[in-house]
């Protein structure tokens, strides 16, 4: 047992005194993740179960949830409060240790857990995404901002932080996530993201006398509908400036101070200009040179069109 797993042992009974939970966020957190009734749920480090009553609303009692921790201490506390509730199994197992079965989950949850398993994040993550049906999420989340868990680890010897959304997004979709929500606020940190459903490659063979199928022929009548170069970075921009008008939304919902909530619509506003810039510029790299190859000059012509749109 090495020195991380006896703290949590030993703090186990005094945990939820002194870290007290905050409803208001873990609601929208709940709200955030939109799981349906249902789903069948691991909740990753659940520790003395501070999620799990907001897993078996949203999941209902047709769902079920596997609340899984390696401190039997931690474990303990949350029967204790939860024993109650059908839908949940207690399984004491280190995630970074385990096995899971494949194909499992429609959900799995980690709260206030990723900077404990960061040192093995991509063994981690392809493990997630082994055990998620298609389609399904995966929600790396605190009830906090980035920050403020970073300041608690930033004595920890063992580099146990918290990266920046942009970095962790980068991790999951390189092994095979969609992006849904990037969001670090200064109430909390939420990336949450889609497996995706493996398709079938198809090999078009250039010749032409080929019988080309539906898909072809439309992409043949769109000449400009392809996979942009950038496509992953603006992707990743989107969602994260999708999180941040949610939680501007829920400022206002809070009655927050006008000014604040300016202060994040100018923050949103350029981050759109920038995403427009990295659209753009990526248009006129590839687009554009391909349509002088081809004498497209309609396209050259609807270029100007989008730039005077854009600086207006």
């Amino acid at each position: 047992m090495d020195k991380e797993h006896v703290f949590f042992e030993n703090y186990a009974p005094t945990w939820d005194r002194d870290r007290k939970e905050n409803k208001e966020i873990l609601q929208q957190l709940q709200l955030l993740m939109q799981l349906k009734p249902g789903s069948c749920v691991l909740d990753v480090g659940c520790g003395t179960g501070i999620f799990l009553p907001y897993l078996c609303d949203a999941v209902g009692v047709t769902g079920h949830v596997d609340a899984l921790d390696y401190s039997r201490q931690m474990l303990d506390k949350a029967k204790e409060k939860f024993s109650q509730m059908q839908q949940i199994s207690f399984v004491e197992k280190d995630i970074v240790k385990c096995s899971l079965p494949d194909n499992q989950y429609d959900a799995i949850v980690c709260l206030n857990v990723y900077p404990h398993i960061s040192q093995h994040s991509r063994d981690f993550i392809k493990k997630m995404n082994h055990a998620l049906k298609d389609n399904g999420m995966l929600v790396i989340m605190h009830d906090m901002p980035r920050s403020k868990v970073n300041r608690i680890h930033q004595d920890d010897a063992s580099g146990c932080l918290l990266p920046p959304v942009d970095v962790l997004e980068a991790q999951l979709i390189s092994a095979g996530f969609t992006v849904q929500i990037a969001m670090d606020t200064d109430l909390l940190y939420l990336v949450k993201v889609v497996k995706q459903m493996e398709i079938p490659y198809v090999h078009y063979q250039e010749e032409a006398d080929t019988v080309c199928t539906d898909a072809w022929v439309s992409h043949c009548h769109s000449p400009h509908r392809h996979s942009h170069e950038q496509t992953k970075i603006v992707l990743n921009r989107l969602a994260r400036v999708s999180g941040h008008l949610e939680a501007i939304r829920r400022m206002v919902e809070d009655g927050r101070d006008c000014s604040e909530v300016l202060v994040q619509l100018a923050a949103v506003d350029s981050a759109i200009v920038s995403v427009s810039k990295v659209i753009l510029k990526d248009h006129i790299d590839h687009c554009i040179v391909d349509a002088v190859k081809k004498s497209d000059l309609q396209a050259v012509e609807n270029l100007k069109k989008a730039i005077s749109t854009f600086i207006k």
